[in-house]
């Protein structure tokens, strides 16, 4: 089985610290970036990672516009996309959303079933 690896992006660093902490736990791999740019610069630079799990209200390059630049690529627009949000509301359509406070166990689940397809 190939490694499964999770760009985490969160500006809040004890969400994304714990975040990764819970994932590696769980048998993940992670890669973490703080806002939507350094997240691009992640995916630009390295080999495209199995998901990701990316907040919505960040400064500089927000989740939406991270969201739209995935979507954009054709070899990151079939990503699995997790969004963990306090502001759930503000998420695009048709993707899987995770309030803040998360739902840990049930993000484990949609990364694994998401990933197996």
């Amino acid at each position: 089985m190939s490694e499964v690896r999770v760009l985490v992006v969160d500006d809040d660093l004890d969400v994304r610290t714990s975040l990764a902490q819970l994932l590696c736990a769980r048998g993940f791999s992670v890669d973490l970036a703080s806002d939507g740019g350094e997240a691009i610069e992640v995916l630009e630079h390295s080999a495209p990672p199995s998901a990701i799990v990316a907040d919505l209200r960040m400064p500089g390059i927000v989740g939406n516009e991270l969201l739209e630049y995935v979507s954009s690529r054709d070899e990151l627009a079939d990503m699995p996309l997790a969004i963990v949000t306090g502001s759930p509301n503000l998420a695009p359509p048709g993707l899987r959303v995770f309030p803040k406070p998360i739902d840990f166990d049930a993000l484990v689940a949609f990364l694994r079933a998401a990933v197996a397809r």
